[in-house]
């Protein structure tokens, strides 16, 4: 019996969703020209990002910016009938200086609508943690945060697993991938409840492992194509939990090694370590529902693997 199913037999609330599920905003690749101010923004999501989004949320966000051309391509058509992708509509900041700027300023309102209107339910990612920096701009309060990172540790479908395979293995194998999401949340409780115990925090990292571990199989058994990925998932806490964050970033820098999902990988051919980090970052100012879940996460792909 996998790790995910014996805790939710000896924990009735393990890998419960809220109701009406919870959700991530996906924000599509932007650059600003630092010498013109040329700004230039995909069009579209990043393919992976949308996976990545569907196999840990029930639902995503892509905010509908009016001036800017995203129209739905099929992809995006099929999620919207599927329930799945919200397109909140929204308003382009101006800003002359840096419309840069003034579209990550949009995306942070919509961001902040979503929220308010379901505290704690939703979070956001970009494809990398400088564009989630330049998105939150002013809104930055230093070491206000902590980054728990999964090294080659989450396997993410690649681009060309169809989207319906992907929901109709989202709801055959929920128990894996709530496991995970559960498994990360309670990483972040222990991490905010101030305590100091190395022991908690070792057998955290094994839930961990036990869960990751349990996703590649089943992704495995399915036959379905992923890439080993890194997930990056960031928090604010409060003044009390710094003693606890730093005895997580001790602990885990002791041992950091996923040793069941390394052994795992090392007999598909992948000799590449997997472990956990636990980082001081940025957070935000004047925020507190966003205490109640992970707020930001960053997903980075690496080698894949293809069963077929």
């Amino acid at each position: 019996m996998g790790e995910s199913k014996q805790r939710k037999i000896s924990d009735s609330g393990y890998g419960v969703r809220p109701k009406g599920g919870r959700g991530i905003m996906l924000v599509p690749d932007f650059h600003e020209d630092g010498t013109s101010s040329v700004l230039q923004t995909a069009s579209q999501l990043n393919a992976e990002q949308v996976r990545f989004g569907l196999c840990f949320w029930e639902r995503i966000a892509w905010p509908s910016i009016y001036s800017l051309s995203s129209a739905n391509d099929a992809d995006m058509d099929f999620l919207s009938s599927a329930g799945v992708l919200l397109r909140p509509e929204a308003v382009l900041v101006p800003n002359l200086k840096s419309p840069g700027k003034g579209l990550a300023e949009t995306y942070f309102r919509a961001y902040q609508d979503l929220d308010a209107k379901e505290p704690g339910r939703w979070s956001l990612s970009t494809t990398a943690e400088w564009d989630i920096k330049f998105f939150l701009g002013e809104h930055i309060a230093p070491d206000r945060g902590i980054t728990v990172s999964l090294h080659r540790a989450i396997p993410i479908p690649t681009r060309s697993v169809m989207l319906h395979d992907l929901l109709e293995f989202r709801e055959k194998r929920e128990a894996e991938l709530l496991a995970l999401r559960a498994e990360l949340d309670n990483c972040k409780r222990l991490i905010t409840s101030s305590t100091d115990r190395a022991e908690t925090f070792a057998t955290q990292r094994d839930r961990i492992d036990a869960a990751c571990r349990d996703l590649l199989l089943v992704s495995r058994e399915r036959k379905m194509p992923v890439r080993i990925s890194d997930l990056s998932m960031s928090f604010e806490f409060n003044g009390p939990a710094a003693v606890s964050a730093t005895a997580a970033a001790a602990a885990f820098a002791t041992n950091p090694n996923f040793n069941g999902l390394q052994a795992l990988l090392i007999s598909m051919g992948l000799a590449l370590p997997s472990f956990i980090k636990v980082t001081g970052t940025f957070g935000l100012k004047n925020k507190t529902n966003l205490q109640r879940s992970p707020f930001r996460y960053v997903s980075y792909l690496h080698e894949e693997l293809d069963w077929l």
